[in-house]
């Protein structure tokens, strides 16, 4: 393996990741606001430019700095799977994607491949000079290595967010098909030779085991405490709208 992959964190949880390129770096998702300043940091220490964000998929926790990182690299490209254009601008995403991805597309030194499930659109990348398979949201490894699908109580959120458990499941079983030397997922740090704890992950989430009493319970919690906080940003913005109350 040339290096390691280049992994920039929020809160030990949200990674982006840089990719150096002949022509300078792409990135590999934007975390949530803020992870613009790591990026242009990195950038810095490591005297390249920024010439493209690809997504694995548009949440919200991947796009946060599309828009930021956008104004300050100009002509910074957007990539992103065709079918995740609509969450783009349901992000608030004001940039336009200037390259829509399918499987089998090349960018710089990454391949793409479809993995749709946790989000209509999800692509994962493989970069064949190491190995190294930037694999999104199909894959967590908070607080071990699992696929989406499966419910966590220390970290239940991929979960939540997850668009088509049965497909993400079949995404990643075809994933082991990828030879992966390293396994970099959008949350919890990277995996070195991954291919047993993959497999490990796919048998349990093929295997249609109910979650456990305590992640049925915590995760509830989260989930209703998730509900209202959204109801209360719904409600605060429409005051915010109509602060004499009117309609």
């Amino acid at each position: 393996m040339t290096r390691p992959p280049i992994r920039l964190t929020q809160f030990g949880l949200i990674n982006a990741y840089l990719i150096p390129e002949r022509d300078g770096l792409t990135l590999i998702d934007a975390g949530l606001s803020g992870m613009e300043r790591r990026v242009n940091r990195a950038a810095a220490r490591l005297g390249l430019p920024l010439r493209r964000v690809a997504l694995t998929h548009a949440h919200s926790d991947h796009v946060g700095a599309v828009d930021a990182l956008m104004a300050r690299w100009p002509g910074l490209d957007l990539l992103v799977g065709a079918a995740d254009r609509p969450l783009l601008a349901e992000q608030g995403v004001a940039a336009p994607p200037t390259r829509l991805l399918r499987g089998g597309d090349r960018i710089g030194s990454l391949t793409v491949i479809d993995t749709p499930g946790h989000s209509p659109g999800h692509v994962a990348y493989l970069d064949e000079r190491d190995g190294t398979l930037y694999s999104g949201d199909t894959f967590v490894n908070v607080p071990g290595l699992r696929v989406a699908s499966v419910l966590n109580a220390l970290f239940p959120l991929p979960t939540f967010g997850t668009h088509d458990p049965a497909a993400t499941t079949r995404s990643a079983r075809a994933l082991l098909d990828v030879p992966a030397r390293v396994l970099a997922a959008g949350h919890g740090p990277a995996v070195r030779e991954p291919l047993a704890a993959m497999r490990r992950a796919v048998q349990d989430a093929e295997s249609g085991r109910d979650p456990g009493a305590v992640t049925r319970t915590v995760s509830g919690w989260i989930g209703r405490l998730t509900g209202m906080t959204t109801r209360a940003a719904v409600a605060g913005k429409a005051i915010t709208a109509h602060p004499d109350g009117g309609s």
